[in-house]
């Protein structure tokens, strides 16, 4: 089955919060996976990027055709494209602003909080999303997003700054005894949380490297399950019931970001990221892509088909 392609305007989150939504449906059906993207700045959907004197040289990595390639590389998941609620032109760019998630500057560089309600509105915005699918006859009327969903999050380049919002509050949430429990059963739901080439303008917190944040993050991540599910069945039920989640780390970068001699606290940080990960026996799948080439904006999104080969 080829994937569709549909842009669906203004879909409501949480009360006065909308984001428009670019969906491609599974190649392989029946399906209940969802991937979530954030994009990075320049990207936007085409129309806007060929009306760019600048985004108009990239317009093959648009939202729709981002959408399109993580079809391919992932086609057993819906995939749900997020477009930022705001898009900051100027002359010799486009910044993605993505203020419904974490609090942004004017160009759409973060502010991180202990809780923007980043992860209520993404959940919001999934069912609205089921509920955009429900109105296609062609389609299974049921319901997007369930109890046996498996999320993938993904950020490439600014679009990571949504992600590490949510590491922080992931953080807040397993330290508030008073948590909102559906926002523990959507967090279960996670399975992997992939950071393409995060960068953004600000001269730090380009990855999270706050080691009280990702022990939190470790709380939710694998290692500990897998282990105790190799004991026995029972130990497994155990923790079945316990609602232990599995969560797995992809981190992939290429010399655009790390190799910026302008701004080598990205390389610094994004060492200290996984080095602090693994340190928690997380086992963070990091590749570096393009090592043999000059930095490069193309390939810098280039990135997103390369991930293909690197898909379990």
């Amino acid at each position: 089955m080829s994937s569709k392609i549909c842009i669906w305007k203004k879909v409501p989150g949480i009360v006065s919060r909308f984001n428009d939504i670019i969906y491609s449906y599974p190649k392989s059906l029946p399906c209940q996976d969802i991937l979530i993207y954030f994009g990075g700045d320049v990207q936007d959907i085409q129309e806007c990027m060929e009306r760019h004197p600048d985004s108009k040289k990239y317009a093959e990595w648009s939202l729709e055709n981002t959408a399109r390639i993580l079809s391919t590389n992932f086609p057993n998941k819906h995939i749900i494209v997020i477009r930022p609620s705001r898009i900051h032109n100027k002359v010799y760019g486009s910044f993605s602003c993505f203020d419904n998630f974490v609090s942004t500057n004017e160009y759409g560089d973060p502010t991180f909080s202990p809780s923007h309600n980043a992860l209520k509105h993404l959940q919001e915005l999934i069912k609205s999303s089921s509920q955009n699918l429900k109105l296609y006859k062609d389609e299974n009327p049921t319901d997007l997003i369930n109890n046996k969903t498996r999320l993938t999050l993904m950020g490439f380049s600014k679009g990571c700054v949504v992600l590490n919002q949510f590491l922080h509050e992931f953080h807040n949430h397993l330290s508030n005894p008073d948590s909102d429990l559906e926002i523990t059963n959507f967090v279960k739901l996670i399975e992997s949380m992939w950071w393409l080439d995060s960068g953004h303008g600000r001269s730090k917190d380009t990855w999270i490297t706050n080691k009280p944040i990702l022990e939190s993050f470790v709380k939710l991540s694998n290692i500990f399950s897998k282990i105790m599910r190799k004991l026995s069945v029972l130990v497994s039920v155990m923790l079945n019931t316990c609602n232990v989640t599995e969560i797995e780390v992809h981190v992939h970068v290429t010399p655009y970001q790390i190799c910026d001699l302008r701004r080598p606290w990205i390389r610094e940080e994004e060492n200290q990221f996984c080095c602090l990960l693994r340190s928690m026996e997380v086992p963070v799948k990091r590749i570096l892509h393009f090592a043999d080439k000059p930095r490069n904006l193309t390939l810098h999104f280039n990135l997103l088909t390369a991930i293909r080969n690197y898909i379990q």
